[in-house]
């Protein structure tokens, strides 16, 4: 496995910078070989005769080489190192120009500082390596020096104020050590940065928010243009805390000193506007949280029912990049006023955009949507549903239909026998699940089941839990199967109550936590909006429902739960589903006796099924959710977007991090030992004023 990808940007586009050359070449040579890196030089848009040069010097140290065409357009750094992020087969990505220069050991080094500091572990972890620039003479002196001793030699030099061979130090460079996914689901470098200079600062910024693990200068966006500063302002001091892991551990790059011929495109005036643009770049970033278009490994075309910059778009920045470049449309384009799909007219946009794949939020979302999932589903073209899972933070990417209407929960698929193995990580899933704290909705602490019963008091009655939906949620309007409308559930619940009362039961319901109105009930009773189900479901002898996601919970409890619905969870000798139309007052007393009864949860079964969901069906991600008050005055949770810690497609696992991120670093850490004077005395001036 590589480990790093390390990216060479080049041009080479006249008898000026002719050096290039030979820097490339030298630099080749000094790469080691038997490390788990993967070097890869990006021409991007040299002319022929360098090009030739550029590739056979590759080929001679076996070093990989890809062409950019850019010929004739300015040189953007930034864009030919996300060329080569794109192409990398690396966890993590690095960039290194010609022009610099690492010590024989840089490399081991950097490997073990990776992994220490958890990159490609915690998905935005990321490390900045400071870089010694070096003067013209200077360059000559190290350039014939002993290659074992050079860069301590220099880098002692450089602690004791030689200004002849140092022109400085730069506490942060464009050096960077990044996650792959992670890179690409940012979208790299700002494409209007074009040429060189702030590219990197401005990318840089946008990491570090994204990581939000150190703390931000006062002054933020002051440059004060050097990194010779000994206080906590300005963007430059923040900046140069992604790099103080690398320079503590004596990690740096040194730079080449070099000519910079105005004739070339690197620096054009283009240098100029980049330097006038950063502090609204910044700013912008820091309002939106709107990245560039994410960057695709798939050279795929897929179609997204939504517009880019959306929350709807946000949700998927993470999976964006695996699927294809995506073409943005709206369902609504393809109806005519009459509400017909314009079947010809989509298939036609399907053909001359070469779409390969749509990609479907809810396909029941609206009525246009669903006419287009239904051609899908008929015609066979390729797509993937979107949605919320059934258990904390899982999400599905489900190319076989939606919810209850796909084929992906059938037995076929997971019921298969579980290694002694995969039955303990299962099992310990559901106990994090069911001792857990983090659940689809928003609950109060849990006081089990004992208490609750003694609050309730409801005695040693057996107990029917019924969890709520909401009536509105797609899989009622859609799914509800014989039962037909969330009123007539119900009305089924009631009259279920009143059977069972006189046999010592109790039907306890819990509404739903977005929900504000409570449907009346004669029988059955509500129970406090507080109540925490999972000590519902403890206490619960029998569990019914429509299709409500707490049918997972208590399939985990070994709860018998009776469906009224379609659910994508209802599966023989796991649950029961209810296959008539509830209505006559004997189909209600043989529910009653059918319920009295019970039956035995198949656990291996239970087991198996749970399996699949986690570990190859669910991707999971952290939503970033608000709540807005609907007319009706119920709440509706919006996510704004999703953090993706697991993705899987096709039941195939894309990547996976640790779910929780990285502690955030306080100022008084000695990482910040540089600027704690400066830290101390804001603090004591703060102190002071209160």
């Amino acid at each position: 496995m590589i480990k790093l990808s390390v990216i060479i940007p080049f041009r080479c586009e006249n008898e000026s910078t002719n050096y290039l050359i030979d820097r490339l070449e030298n630099l080749l040579d000094s790469f080691p070989q038997n490390l788990p890196l993967e070097f890869i030089v990006v021409d991007s848009g040299s002319t022929l005769h360098y090009q030739e040069q550029c590739q056979s010097i590759c080929e001679k140290y076996n070093t990989r080489y890809v062409y950019h065409d850019t010929l004739g357009k300015p040189f953007s750094i930034g864009a030919c190192r996300d060329f080569g992020v794109q192409i990398a087969q690396g966890k993590a990505v690095s960039f290194l120009d010609v022009d610099l220069r690492v010590a024989p050991d840089f490399w081991q080094r950097l490997l073990v500082l990776m992994e220490a500091w958890g990159i490609s572990k915690y998905k935005k972890s990321f490390l900045a390596i400071p870089c010694l620039y070096l003067t013209q003479e200077g360059t000559v002196e190290f350039l014939q020096a002993d290659p074992n001793l050079k860069f301590m030699d220099f880098y002692l030099r450089y602690l004791q104020g030689d200004k002849i061979a140092i022109e400085n130090m730069a506490l942060c460079s464009s050096v960077m050590i990044v996650d792959r996914n992670h890179y690409l689901s940012v979208g790299g470098h700002d494409p209007e940065f074009r040429g060189h200079g702030y590219e990197d600062f401005e990318l840089y910024h946008r990491l570090l928010c994204e990581e939000n693990i150190i703390p931000k200068t006062e002054d933020y966006y002051l440059d004060q243009k050097t990194w010779n500063t000994y206080s906590y302002n300005g963007f430059r001091s923040h900046l140069a805390m992604a790099a103080r892991p690398a320079m503590m551990a004596n990690l740096f790059v040194t730079h080449l000193w070099h000519p910079r011929p105005k004739n070339v495109s690197f620096y054009s005036n283009l240098m100029v506007q980049n330097r006038t643009m950063w502090a609204d770049k910044f700013k912008k970033f820091a309002e939106t949280s709107i990245h560039p278009e994410t960057l695709s490994i798939s050279n795929a075309n897929v179609l997204f029912f939504g517009k880019p910059n959306t929350n709807a778009a946000f949700c998927l920045r993470d999976v964006f990049p695996f699927l294809g470049k995506v073409t943005y449309v709206s369902e609504y384009d393809f109806i005519n006023k009459a509400g017909e799909f314009l079947k010809d007219d989509f298939e036609y946009m399907l053909k001359t955009s070469n779409i390969s794949k749509i990609i479907f939020p809810n396909p029941y979302g609206n009525p246009a949507r669903l006419e287009v999932y239904k051609w899908c589903r008929e015609s066979g073209f390729p797509f993937y549903c979107y949605e919320r899972g059934a258990l904390p933070d899982s999400w599905f990417f489900d190319p076989n239909g939606f919810n209850a209407d796909s084929y992906s929960y059938a037995e076929e698929h997971w019921n298969k026998p579980l290694s002694e193995e995969q039955t303990q990580e299962i099992k310990e899933y559901i106990n994090n699940c069911i001792f857990g704290t983090n659940f689809l909705e928003k609950q109060s602490n849990r006081i089990g089941s004992e208490a609750l019963a003694n609050k309730l008091q409801i005695g040693s009655k057996k107990v029917l839990f019924v969890p709520l939906q909401r009536p509105s949620d797609t899989v009622i309007k859609y799914m509800s199967g014989n039962i037909q409308t969330f009123l007539k559930f119900i009305e089924t619940v009631d009259s279920l109550a009143q059977k069972l009362m006189s046999k010592g039961w109790v039907v306890l319901c819990k509404k739903h936590p977005l929900e504000t109105e409570t449907p009346p009930l004669k029988y059955a009773k509500y129970v406090p909006d507080d109540t925490h189900f999972i000590d519902l479901l403890e206490l619960a002898d029998r569990v019914a429902l429509i299709n409500s996601g707490v049918g997972i919970y208590s399939m985990m409890l070994n709860k018998p739960t009776y469906i009224f619905g379609d659910a994508f969870y209802a599966h023989k000798e796991v649950n029961r589903t209810v296959p008539y139309l509830i209505g006559e007052d004997e189909e209600i007393e043989n529910l009653a006796k059918d319920i009295i009864q019970g039956f035995d949860v198949n656990n291996d079964k239970m087991l198996r099924f749970l399996h699949y969901l986690v570990y190859s069906f669910y991707s999971f991600g952290i939503p970033k959710t608000i709540s807005r008050k609907e007319a009706d005055g119920s709440l509706r949770t919006i996510t704004t977007g999703i953090d993706f810690y697991n993705l899987k497609l096709d039941e195939k696992l894309i990547f996976e991090y640790e779910s929780i991120p990285r502690p955030k670093i306080a100022s008084s850490a000695p990482m910040f030992e540089r600027y704690a004077l400066d830290i101390h005395l804001k603090k004591k001036v703060v102190s002071t004023k209160k």
